[in-house]
């Protein structure tokens, strides 16, 4: 299981890249995933498009890490990863130059503690959680950045493994003139591993959140932000399955949501994959309801360990006050339906890993 959440450190909950180089202890790795997509109810008009994009499950990226034996059984570590948009060339994570992650750290039998910017607790377990990992599609994946937080500047965590047994726990400073407690987050895990199932519970609460659904939630609205979460996957011969769900609130802004979600990823040869996803929002907001269903269906095959093809279609549907959140002029990005109350969508693309 420490395993798991070390890779998820730094990667998120993308595929893990090829080894590339080593010089010194330091490993160059990189992915690029690439689609081409077609979607309905892209503007006001419900008109559809057509655009090249990034990866329905990972965010293209390159990165380093390295590995240092400082002796006693103890490491030094450390993970500097960059996204970028496959189809422009740009940086992503508003351009910053290791925006996916900026971590050091040391591990020993005391455990792992890995400091700087970082996936958040929730993230990290809840997308486990979720058979296609909080997609980087965001009309599938819009937990992630919302509810999550996904990525914590400034922040310190502890992971320590008992056994079957692991226990996790994140701070994050605000760095706040005068206050402590604005700005700043905490959060703690514990997962179970025991033969073919794994379970595991998440509880988060950030402070003064003006960023949650994509921008939605003004300044003058920033909130208390408090999410929690449980799931699990159960492994079989040839598939794996997945439940959870997510329990987020927002005091301020006066957003509730209850999400559950269930599904698959299935072998159907040792090189063709299925992963299918569904998951179903509950939103109370102003005193009033909304519903979002989104469901996403994927088959992907492996030419190598390196190197995959994929076709994806993914349909959501939305009610009340999810078609206002969808459509609001500051939900800055591929989710937004602009009123419309339904999207469908089609990606075909390839993957490499270095």
């Amino acid at each position: 299981m420490q395993k798991r959440l070390i890779a998820l450190l730094a990667l998120g909950a993308g595929s893990l890249p090829a080894l590339a180089q080593t010089s010194g202890g330091v490993t160059l790795y990189g992915l690029l995933d690439t689609t081409i997509r077609y979607s309905t109810h892209e503007d006001a008009a419900g008109h559809g498009r057509t655009q090249m994009t990034d990866g329905v499950l990972t965010g293209s990226r390159w990165g380093l890490r390295g590995t240092e034996d400082i002796g006693g059984g103890n490491k030094a570590w450390f993970i500097l990863e960059s996204g970028f948009s496959p189809d422009t060339g740009s940086s992503q994570q508003g351009g910053r130059l290791f925006g996916r992650t900026a971590v050091i750290g040391l591990d020993g039998d005391y455990g792992k503690l890995a400091i700087g910017r970082q996936y958040t607790l929730a993230h990290e377990l809840l997308s486990s959680y979720e058979a296609m990992a909080f997609a980087n599609n965001s009309i599938v994946g819009y937990q992630g950045g919302n509810y999550t937080g996904l990525r914590y500047d400034n922040t310190v965590k502890y992971i320590k493994s008992f056994n079957g047994l692991q226990v996790a726990a994140a701070y994050t400073f605000g760095e706040v003139p005068g206050s402590i407690k604005s700005g700043s987050a905490a959060a703690g895990s514990l997962a179970y591993t025991s033969g073919p199932l794994e379970i595991g519970a998440v509880y988060q609460q950030t402070q003064n959140v003006s960023t949650a659904f994509f921008g939605a939630v003004p300044a003058a609205q920033a909130s208390k932000q408090t999410v929690w979460g449980l799931g699990g996957t159960w492994k079989a011969a040839r598939a794996q399955y997945y439940l959870g769900y997510t329990n987020n609130r927002l005091d301020v802004a006066d957003y509730r949501s209850n999400v559950g979600y269930v599904g698959t990823r299935f072998n159907i040869t040792d090189a063709l994959a299925f992963i299918g996803t569904l998951q179903y929002d509950w939103l109370r907001h102003a005193g009033q309801g909304g519903k979002r269903l989104t469901t996403a269906g994927m088959l992907d095959y492996n030419f190598s360990k390196r190197t995959d093809v994929y076709v994806e279609v993914d349909y959501t549907h939305l009610q009340g006050q999810w078609i206002a959140l969808n459509s609001a002029p500051a939900f800055a990005n591929s989710g937004n339906t602009y009123g419309n109350a339904s999207r469908l969508g089609v990606m075909a693309g390839v993957r490499h890993k270095f």
